[in-house]
């Protein structure tokens, strides 16, 4: 009998976050110091890990073994995080899968 294998189509909890820790890293500049010991991945993996969570940065990091002190997550996204580029982003994707979602007339 032919045993074949199929690819798993399903898409699991780490490949959502690994794929929006790299869009935010890649769209949203955090300007840390070359010799920080926190990078800017650490920092955005912290924030979706709490939004998915649906907890708190701190709650989270007090939670979690190998992410940074909230203090020093809180930090950076208070002083180093523009906001504004966030939100000109997040509309820029919204509108187009908007319109990518809306019949052609």
């Amino acid at each position: 009998m032919l045993n074949t294998l199929q690819a798993d189509s399903s898409i699991h909890e780490d490949q959502v976050l690994n794929f929006l820790v790299n869009w935010l890293d890649e769209e949203v500049e955090l300007d840390l110091a070359p010799n920080a010991e926190t990078t800017s991945e650490d920092v955005h993996e912290v924030l979706v890990g709490a939004c998915a969570d649906g907890t708190s940065v701190s709650t989270l990091c007090e939670k979690s073994e190998d992410s940074p002190h909230h203090n020093t997550v809180l930090y950076h996204l208070r002083e180093k995080f523009d906001l504004e580029s966030v939100e000109r982003i997040g509309n820029t994707l919204l509108q187009k899968d908007v319109l990518d979602v809306l019949p052609e007339q």
